[in-house]
């Protein structure tokens, strides 16, 4: 009788483990074939309010960009393609300032101006763009500030001298980010402010670059009087290419890995609209460099005007495609058709770095080259 009951015991414990194991394997395959409800995908690109998705709908809808109700691998990534066409416009190699208008964002600009900021991309952010950031932190081992024109150059260092003096922020390092970008007359200031900065680094006008404006700027600025220590990370261009966010912080991975325990926290320094893209690449590229920094992104305001939905129409699309690939992973989604597959080859293929971040639901040998 004895053996009997044990036989049953074993028998409705292989039962239960057999279900549990289904209930298990059913629930990934679910997952993986599953689609997101825009509400969800909303959320995962920290637009939670209802004030938020209502903007980021008329956006769209201003545009001509289709929202479904649900989305899988294959619509996430037509998001991309699509907000990169009506967002966006820009070709490759191409500068910002180079694009132009689409028709669509001569019409209701005050509404577009007011939806933009609802979406966090024109108030300044002093302590990170993720809305479940740790509480509010004034003290770092350094503070980043990001290449850019010299005009934007410019207002981060400002920007930084009001977190110091304004906001109780204490750094012990400065650190440039920044890049042998020629200068550009009209893009980094006239002629003479150009031939000024040369005369300053003892060089010829044709040879001065992002890097030079950026020392000479933190040369002028009241950060060098603090006494803070000081670097410079100037990223090559390589093939044609200008150095760009991704290569300056690789490169600064590269110093942290050479430096260990100089710099375990820091606060990177862009400008609206742009903090919520550049806070995308920045976390995407110190998880591919297994990089422990801590950080965060901050940024001044951006103040809309009767021009401005190209500008910040840009910076969204820019930040959906950048966060995409952390999107799909967080749903568990895959590319897996020929159709997916060639979708975000055309999307990512010009940046290896993050076409490789995508989740292929085989390891993908087709990684294009770097440029």
């Amino acid at each position: 009788m004895k053996r009997k009951h044990w036989f049953i015991r074993i028998l409705s414990f292989f039962a239960i483990f057999s279900f549990l194991l289904n209930c298990v394997c059913y629930g990934s395959a679910v997952r993986e074939d599953s689609k997101a409800t825009l509400e969800e995908v909303l959320d995962s690109f920290e637009f939670a309010t209802e004030e938020q998705k209502d903007a980021f709908k008329f956006i769209c809808e201003s545009a001509e960009v289709s929202l479904p109700e649900r989305l899988g691998t294959q619509e996430l990534l037509q998001l991309v393609a699509s907000t990169q066409e009506r967002f966006v416009n820009r070709a490759d190699k191409q500068e910002r300032w180079e694009t132009k208008d689409l028709s669509w964002m001569a019409n209701n600009i005050e509404s577009l101006n007011k939806k933009f900021a609802d979406l966090g991309l024109v108030d300044a952010v002093f302590h990170g763009f993720r809305q479940h950031a740790s509480p509010y932190c004034t003290q770092y081992d350094a503070v980043c500030i990001l290449g850019a024109r010299k005009s934007e150059m410019e207002k981060r260092m400002k920007f930084v001298e009001r977190l110091v003096k304004e906001k109780g922020h204490f750094f012990n390092w400065v650190v440039l980010l920044t890049g042998a970008r020629p200068a550009t007359v009209g893009v980094d200031g006239t002629m003479e402010e150009i031939a000024e900065i040369a005369q300053f680094f003892s060089i010829e006008s044709s040879e001065v670059t992002e890097a030079h404006i950026f020392k000479y700027l933190y040369e002028k600025s009241l950060l060098n009087k603090d006494k803070l220590k000081f670097l410079v990370i100037d990223t090559p261009g390589k093939d044609g290419r200008r150095p760009t966010t991704q290569t300056t912080v690789e490169d600064f991975c590269l110093w942290l890995n050479a430096h260990p325990g100089k710099i375990d926290q820091a606060l990177f320094i862009s400008s609206q609209p742009y903090v919520a893209y550049q806070m995308a690449i920045v976390e995407e590229i110190l998880q591919q460099n297994n990089s422990n920094l801590s950080f965060r992104i901050a940024g001044n305001l951006y103040v809309p005007g009767n021009n401005s939905v190209k500008t910040l129409a840009g910076a969204l699309g820019s930040y959906i495609w950048a966060e995409m690939p952390i999107c799909l992973r967080h749903f568990g989604l895959k590319i897996k058709t020929d159709e997916e597959l060639a979708l975000a080859k055309r999307l990512y293929g010009h940046m290896p770095w993050i076409y490789k971040s995508l989740p292929f639901a085989q390891v993908s040998t087709d990684v294009p080259s770097t440029p």
